[in-house]
Formats: structure tokens, sequence, C-alpha cells
């Protein structure tokens, strides 16, 4: 079992798809990070060595991306100053509905708190 920025990969999955399990990291930048490192898109992480794993974690730290707990925490306090601000999105997300302009009237129905 491997660990990368707090997050822990199973040996019997492909480096590609664990890559995801890190918050803030998609398929499409773990595909650039295997392909930065020389991973190869299909090996697991039983097939790979200490050192490319620490070549990954560089490349991973190295990156201006906001990652994991660091995203989180960033995620919290942007909707935190929405709500000091009292801006329209503060009010939206205080009172638990859709944020973005959708309709409420029909839909929204996991989102609404509210009726």
């Amino acid at each position: 079992m491997s660990y990368i920025v707090g997050t822990s990969f199973s040996a019997e999955k492909s480096v590609l798809f664990s890559l995801s399990y890190i918050f803030g990291i998609g398929s499409y930048r773990s595909r650039i990070l295997c392909n930065k490192s020389g991973i190869g898109l299909d090996c697991r992480f039983c097939d790979i060595d200490y050192d490319q794993i620490r070549i990954l974690e560089n490349l991973i730290e190295a990156s201006s991306f906001r990652l994991g707990q660091s995203l989180e925490k960033y995620q919290i306090e942007r909707i935190r100053r929405f709500y000091g601000i009292m801006c329209y999105r503060g009010l939206r997300h205080k009172r638990g509905l859709p944020v973005r302009g959708q309709r409420t009237h029909t839909n929204a129905k996991r989102r609404s708190t509210v009726k």
C-alpha cells in the first residue's frame, strides 16, 4: 500500500485510476502525471518501484494546483467569504438552494432543503 499526499492506494489498482482518488486530480490530470513520470498507463502500483513513486510524488508536490485537504479548505473559505459579504451566492449556499441559476420549481429536489 502506497501513500501520496495523504491518500492510500491499493497495490492491485492501476496508477492512472488510483491517482484520481486524490481530491483535485481527475482522469485528465492523472494521465498527464503518468506521462511526465514515465509510468505506463496500464501499470499497477505493485509493478512500479519506489523511485517511480517518489518521482510521481515530487511531480504532484511541484504542481501549482491545490490538492487534497488544502483544496477542500480553500473551497470552504470561499463559501464562507460569500456568507460574509451577503451576496446572492452566499445566501443561496446558506439556504441550501441551487447557486448557479438552476430552476427550483420542479427540479433541485436533492439540493433544496427549504420549501
